[in-house]
């Protein structure tokens, strides 16, 4: 059917390191770019010339250029005012360079941004008018959710779990694909006053796990499960094809 929605594409990043990570805490901007739903973010980076960034982007390239082909398809329906107007699409990249801010050279490295809105209101049916809140899934190296989350520190290093969600927003005319954030596996953890296991050289053994520690004040529930598939599935960004 043509107008049967697209079922979401899901992918796991290769290794990457956080910048500005955002995942415990919403984030909900500043007094003039305010985030009313609040955002769980990271940022990842990787280095441009490397194999896994290569691999990573071929995977991403086809869905991209479909997103920007479905743009122009829909910029060509708008008001003949409109596109004189707005001119053409606006392609925003998938990655952003990053430059050194003294030598204004390239650093090597590329970052790609993962997020998520921390609620929303869903839009119909028997629930309509409900907040949502939801969270990003964080599990460890061994892929266990963590009950009790330390704070995420940039230089961390792990994965990411995302969506993909292409956009187009006819006010701008300005399009791409979004990477949604469903959730994280911390390999490599930077925390406040602590230092990584494998930074003091420490590696995998067999032995204690803090899966195995009981906690007593636990309820049972996981706060960092995603929260309800079923109704984040009625929120979406921008004019979602």
């Amino acid at each position: 059917m043509a107008n049967e929605k697209k079922k979401r594409v899901s992918m796991v990043s290769p290794r990457i390191t956080f910048r500005f990570p955002k995942l415990t805490e919403p984030d909900y901007g500043t007094k003039e770019f305010p985030k009313d739903a609040g955002e769980f973010s990271v940022q990842g980076l990787m280095q441009a010339d490397s194999a896994e960034a290569r691999q990573f982007l071929a995977k991403l390239q086809p869905y991209f250029d479909e997103a920007i082909s479905e743009a122009k398809a829909a910029f060509k329906g708008l008001k003949v005012e409109t596109r004189k107007k707005l001119g053409d699409v606006k392609v925003n990249d998938l990655y952003t360079t990053l430059y050194d801010q003294e030598s204004e050279e390239p650093t090597g490295e590329i970052s790609f941004k993962f997020a998520m809105p921390a609620s929303f209101k869903i839009k119909k049916g028997k629930d309509e008018g409900k907040i949502i809140h939801v969270k990003p899934a964080i599990v460890d190296a061994k892929g266990v959710s963590m009950r009790k989350v330390p704070a995420i520190w940039g230089g961390t290093v792990g994965k990411v779990s995302f969506e993909l969600s292409p956009y187009f927003i006819p006010g701008t005319a300005a399009a791409g694909l979004k990477l949604r954030l469903v959730g994280v596996q911390i390999i490599d953890l930077k925390t406040a006053g602590e230092r990584s296991a494998s930074s003091m050289g420490f590696g995998v053994e067999e032995g204690f796990s803090s899966a195995d520690v009981v906690d007593e004040d636990a309820d049972g529930e996981n706060p960092y499960d995603g929260g309800d598939d079923k109704a984040a599935d009625e929120e979406e960004f921008p004019q979602d094809f």
